[in-house]
């Protein structure tokens, strides 16, 4: 734990009925679904396990009682009683997000989806679902066995989620984001009510619920969704010395440019270590993620491989084997003091470089400030928006590519104080504000930090405000929960 934390959490603001409310809405809910289901022992294994965050400061936030609901209608009832009893909540799943209160809650309820597992595919329709309390590699490893997979998180350990963001995949240049490929959800309401959103059945809040804003419109308890074949692949991670960043960066901006081949893939991560430099680069690392949708890319990748590596793991693997790259358990192993935010850049005038700059630049000057910086090129091509059009579209209405999101990863150090932390988080939030966003493009929610508001980049955003209020008209999931401003 950080050692600010808890005065932070000491000094946290809640108003007696409301700290009052969360025992209330417990001891409500414990009546109707059965003690098996809550848990409020704030002892206990099962309590201290589903406090388990990706950003570990949200592990510090205790709520009232922590319920494991194992269907759509015990979700319904636990919101009934929470909207009752004037508690706030959280809903949690994968607990990869990393903005304080989106899935953490204090002296509230907090509904953990992780009794939520059930999956099936309809080898006829080949429509898959998957309930949203696991993670995207139990889901994969799923549908494997007919040779079928679904658009997911690019990491085992990322749970399902992120597809209500968007969620970007290894194979999003075929097959548009994760929340392209929907096709019905089963959604509870603010209300309680359990109702199908699909082109047909509620077709505004299905609209919505395809990366406008997660669960701001209710708590999405299936997916239903358009399954993909899988195979082979040719697959792996290019390690290079920082001498070759300059290289590296120009052919990750040739890829994002010139790239057509719909089955390649990368991710170019440039990270860095809070080490001295002495002019030797030892404190920085160049990361790419190559990844091919079959056994021979050909010359998709022939601007990275020319370059030598220091590393190099790249070969035919099988997809279980690509989202474990660079190693297993890569998501658990990263937890710390994370926080994420993001950029959106279109290639011209070599606007990637321009920001790698930037981001090496407060990497030198702030040395102290951060136990992990990176920085992630992730191209978005022209294939990727045609794929998510073809499927009727989400609710960012893509641009055309290419073009690139930013994804900047500051994992800050233990021991920090409070107003260094502050300073910290203030001052990459500034380096990042100052690089600048290109106009017309939307800000990516998975990447976002709440004070982003990546939902008014969206071309779409009073079309979602119209949505939110018709479906959360007294503001319960507004004011009552974490997530994104539809101010």
């Amino acid at each position: 734990m950080l050692p600010f934390m808890l005065p932070l959490l000491a000094g946290l603001t809640i108003p007696v009925a409301a700290t009052a409310a969360g025992p209330a809405a417990c001891t409500k809910i414990a009546t109707e679904l059965g003690s098996a289901k809550v848990n409020a022992n704030q002892l206990s294994t099962n309590y201290t396990n589903s406090l388990e965050y990706w950003n570990t400061i949200q592990d510090e936030y205790k709520p009232s009682c922590i319920v494991f609901p194992s269907s759509a209608q015990d979700v319904s009832v636990s919101l009934k009683a929470i909207r009752a009893a004037g508690s706030r909540f959280a809903i949690k799943a994968g607990g990869h997000n990393p903005n304080t209160f989106f899935s953490s809650v204090q002296a509230g309820v907090l509904l953990d989806l992780s009794s939520m597992t059930a999956k099936s595919y309809d080898p006829e329709t080949t429509l898959a679902t998957y309930e949203p309390g696991g993670i995207f590699g139990d889901v994969y490893e799923y549908f494997a066995q007919w040779n079928r997979t679904v658009v997911g998180a690019r990491l085992a350990g990322v749970g399902t989620g992120l597809a209500l963001g968007g969620g970007m995949s290894y194979l999003s240049p075929q097959y548009g984001l994760a929340c392209d490929s929907f096709r019905e959800l089963e959604i509870v309401l603010p209300d309680g009510q359990i109702v199908t959103a699909s082109d047909k059945e509620n077709p505004d809040l299905f609209f919505a619920s395809r990366g406008g804003g997660g669960n701001a419109y209710g708590v999405v308890t299936k997916y239903t969704v358009q399954s993909r074949p899988i195979g082979e692949f040719w697959a792996g991670n290019l390690i290079y010395v920082a001498d070759q960043r300059d290289s590296v960066i120009e052919a990750i901006g040739n890829f994002i440019q010139y790239n057509t081949d719909p089955k390649a893939a990368i991710i170019g991560t440039y990270e860095k270590l809070p080490l001295p430099d002495l002019n030797l680069n030892l404190d920085e690392a160049i990361l790419m993620f190559l990844v091919y949708d079959g056994p021979n890319p050909g010359d998709a990748f022939k601007n990275f491989t020319d370059i030598k590596a220091l590393i190099d793991t790249t070969g035919i693997k099988s997809y279980n084997e690509v989202v474990n790259m660079p190693v297993p358990m890569s998501t658990e192993i990263s937890r710390g003091a994370n926080m994420f935010r993001v950029g959106v850049h279109r290639p011209q005038n070599n606007s990637y470089e321009k920001a790698l700059d930037k981001w090496r630049t407060w990497a030198e000057d702030n040395k102290g400030s951060y136990e992990l910086l990176s920085i992630d090129f992730q191209p978005i091509p022209k294939s990727l928006t045609d794929a998510s059009k073809a499927q009727g579209g989400n609710a960012m209405q893509m641009p055309d590519g290419p073009y690139f999101w930013l994804n900047y990863l500051i994992t800050t150090p233990p021991g920090m104080t409070e107003a260094k932390y502050n300073a910290a988080q203030a001052s990459y939030r500034d380096m990042i504000k100052e690089t600048g966003n290109d106009e017309g493009l939307p800000l990516f929610i998975n990447d976002a930090n709440k004070d982003q508001n990546p939902l008014q980049t969206f071309s779409t955003f009073k079309k979602l405000q119209a949505i939110k209020k018709k479906y959360d008209p007294d503001n319960f999931f507004a004011d009552y929960t974490g997530g994104w401003s539809f101010a």
